[in-house]
């Protein structure tokens, strides 16, 4: 089975020191995993280099303060303050109006289901004041750079400033070149942290928790290979004004995709039912899926999946879920996050379609019909869903690339609808010794299990009998 992915930096023993040392530190606080330390990983727990691989290494340490600039038309506009370290062996390039730049976004955990309810435009750098608190010796560089193990403090007021609020499409991840910040102005919520105050109602989402999230480009970050450990996360609570308020510490380097799982049954609860994936472009960038499967009590299971692009320039412009033939699907949804201020992007919902054997979902049209179509691009997470009347097994769903390339297609081993027989764990139409062998392997505590058939958190004697009674061929 398959559980969170830890990002962070105990796995490089050189920066044990740093992780140990922001906890203790000045509101930059480190917490690595679910239970304080590392789980078990489904991909490698990198962190992208650091000191392990040289170079310079941007890291969003903290938040600090958070602004709140009122609403227009129900909207408002929020900014984040930045704790920022360069954990790198060289100084990081830190120049006005450039890089690095730092995308600010919010997320809501409300009934299962973790979603991007908003997003700023990126905050382009200014000067570096360095100073220490990176648990590293800083060697006092700034000014036009972020010396090696240096730490800069911005405030969320100025980073709130919008004339250097630019684009998202004006950074490509993984190269990360830069682009000129256009000119223009706007209300007090343009090109800031945007998020419909419906999607903060308490009486609409009653008992909802709450996450903002920073992600870093760096110019010279990416070119070292070091962006992996690019975004971190923080819950926040929000009051009946709509003001936000840290809560806890800092997620360091793992990206807010994870606080489904680390959150799933209420705070600081994990939700082991919840599987992520690193999913990586080869020669290219990340994803990150999560998926979860539910038993909806009623011969049917709900199907939810989480896709974050941490820093993939290709994006991706189709995702397939592959269901047994005969399978009733019902209830397909979407969610995504919309632009704003002016963004080139689309805004146009996915089109979702069913067949006999894979549920889709489409960016509305290709890279070569529309280049600004909606596709699921850096710093941002999508959501999908359906209902079917199958019990989940193991399989992959399948991302496909936005921008032309090899390859055109890459997946992750999740939930996914399995055969028409509950005990069927391979998917293969016959329950056998492999499903069997699956079952023993899984023996024990372990809910949410597609072994567990009777669904009281342990793969036991019971789950044996229901399999062995549907052994063979399945109907």
């Amino acid at each position: 089975m398959k559980y969170r992915i830890f990002l962070g930096f105990a796995a490089l023993a050189g920066t044990a020191i740093l992780v140990a040392q922001l906890n203790a530190g000045e509101g930059a606080g480190n917490s690595t995993g679910p239970s304080g330390g590392g789980a078990v990983g489904t991909a490698d727990n990198d962190v992208g280099g650091g000191i392990a691989g040289g170079g310079p290494d941007v890291v969003y340490t903290n938040v600090g303060s958070i602004s709140n600039y009122g609403a227009i038309g129900g909207i408002r506009g929020y900014t984040l303050g930045s704790f920022t370290c360069n954990i790198g062996d060289q100084d990081l390039l830190w120049t006005s109006n450039g890089t690095p730049g730092l995308a600010m976004n919010a997320y809501r955990l409300h009934d299962g289901r973790l979603m991007q309810i908003g997003m700023s435009w990126v905050k382009h750098a200014c000067c570096a004041f360095a100073t220490g608190g990176c648990g590293l010796a800083c060697n006092g560089h700034g000014g036009n750079v972020l010396g090696a193990g240096c730490r800069d403090v911005y405030s969320s007021v100025w980073n709130a400033i919008q004339s250097r609020l630019g684009p998202r499409s004006g950074i490509d991840p993984y190269s990360g070149a830069f682009s000129p910040i256009p000119g223009g102005g706007g209300d007090a919520i343009f090109r800031r942290l945007q998020i419909a105050e419906s999607d903060l109602d308490a009486n609409i989402y009653p008992g909802a928790l709450y996450f903002v999230e920073g992600v870093y480009v760096g110019t010279d970050d990416a070119q070292y290979g070091n962006w992996l450990n690019n975004a971190s996360y923080k819950r926040v609570t929000v009051g009946g004004d709509f003001s936000m308020v840290e809560t806890g510490p800092i997620q360091l380097t793992i990206p807010a995709i994870f606080a489904w799982y680390d959150h799933g049954n209420g705070p600081n609860n994990p939700d082991p039912s919840v599987v992520t994936v690193n999913v990586d472009v080869p020669g290219e960038g990340r994803f990150v899926v999560s998926a979860k499967a539910s038993d909806s009590g009623d011969g049917t299971w709900r199907y939810d999946y989480a896709v974050f692009n941490l820093n993939s320039h290709r994006s991706a412009g189709v995702f397939s879920v592959p269901i047994p033939s005969g399978a009733i699907v019902s209830g397909v949804g979407f969610h995504d996050v919309d632009y704003h201020s002016g963004e080139v992007y689309d805004t146009a919902d996915w089109i979702m379609s069913v067949t006999d054997t894979e549920v889709t979902w489409s960016s509305p049209e290709t890279f070569a019909e529309n280049a600004n179509t909606n596709a699921l691009r850096w710093g941002t997470m999508y959501n999908f869903w359906f209902e079917a009347d199958v019990q989940p097994v193991e399989g992959e769903v399948t991302l496909g690339l936005f921008r032309p390339g090899a390859p055109g297609v890459v997946s992750a081993t999740v939930s996914v609808p399995g055969s028409l027989c509950s005990a069927d764990l391979d998917g293969d139409g016959s329950v056998g010794i492999l499903d069997l062998l699956a079952l023993l392997a899984a023996w024990g505590a372990n809910p949410g299990h597609p072994a567990d058939f009777d669904g009281d958190g342990t793969v036991g004697i019971l789950d044996l009998l229901t399999l062995l009674a549907d052994w063979g061929p399945c109907p």
